[in-house]
């Protein structure tokens, strides 16, 4: 920042195998976000080693990033990150577009990942302007729209169009009431089940409990590790 070097983490050492379910928790400024960021291949650290399926992700170049980043990792947010004029359905199907999938092919993928959610046929059309969070969820329901809950569910739903192998969730339930959040985070673990691997970021312990193991993050370094038993 200006002449101030800040150090977001440092002296990590960190594996995660295929197939698991982990939770990186730290209260604001930890640097848990930055971690998750060099994990997901949107950043890059300044210096050290780190590797994704056996690539070395700090000699690949841009171009490669974003293919890793489109086919192999899935993203899901706290605001969810819908584009404002796409149906839930064209939101969807949007990474399919950017992989060059046929028009058909990027349908098909849309509805079954919207199914695989549990979000209703009827709700496919929706736009985000029609959608709300959880203080407006009651006036939601009473005009037929959809709640913070199912809005982060098309997110899912998107995060999956391209069968990625890890999904990473960036504080998925922040936005939602406790019940939304609740269902969420199982969709979370009936994915993890199916041999996808989970990197969920929170700030809350009720949250990293439905996680296999929590990697506490403090002053930019792993504090302390932890295994939960279901």
């Amino acid at each position: 920042m200006g002449e101030v070097e800040v150090p977001a983490i440092r002296g990590i050492s960190l594996e995660i195998e295929k197939g698991e379910f982990i939770a990186i928790i730290g209260p604001s400024g930890s640097g848990k976000s930055t971690l998750m960021h060099i994990l997901g291949c949107l950043d890059k650290p300044t210096k050290g080693i780190f590797y994704l399926d056996e690539e070395d992700i700090l000699k690949t170049s841009e171009n490669r990033l974003a293919a890793i980043r489109n086919n192999k990792i899935g993203f899901v947010f706290q605001q969810f990150n819908l584009l404002a004029r796409r149906s839930a359905l064209e939101n969807v199907e949007t990474p399919c577009l950017y992989a060059g999938k046929s028009r058909r092919e990027r349908i098909r993928r849309a509805r079954e990942s919207l199914a695989k959610v549990g979000l209703e046929e009827k709700r496919f059309s929706h736009h985000p302007n029609q959608l709300s969070g959880g203080q407006r969820q009651r006036v939601a329901i009473a005009r037929n729209q959809l709640s913070g809950g199912q809005r982060q569910r098309v997110a899912i739903a998107r995060a999956l169009i391209n069968d990625p192998d890890i999904i990473f969730a960036d504080e998925p339930t922040g936005a939602l009431d406790t019940r939304s959040g609740d269902e969420i985070l199982e969709i979370f673990q009936q994915l993890n089940k199916e041999g996808r691997t989970l990197i969920l970021v929170t700030h809350e312990r009720y949250v990293a409990q439905y996680a296999q193991r929590i990697i506490h993050v403090k002053d930019g370094k792993i504090d302390s590790e932890e295994l939960i038993t279901q």
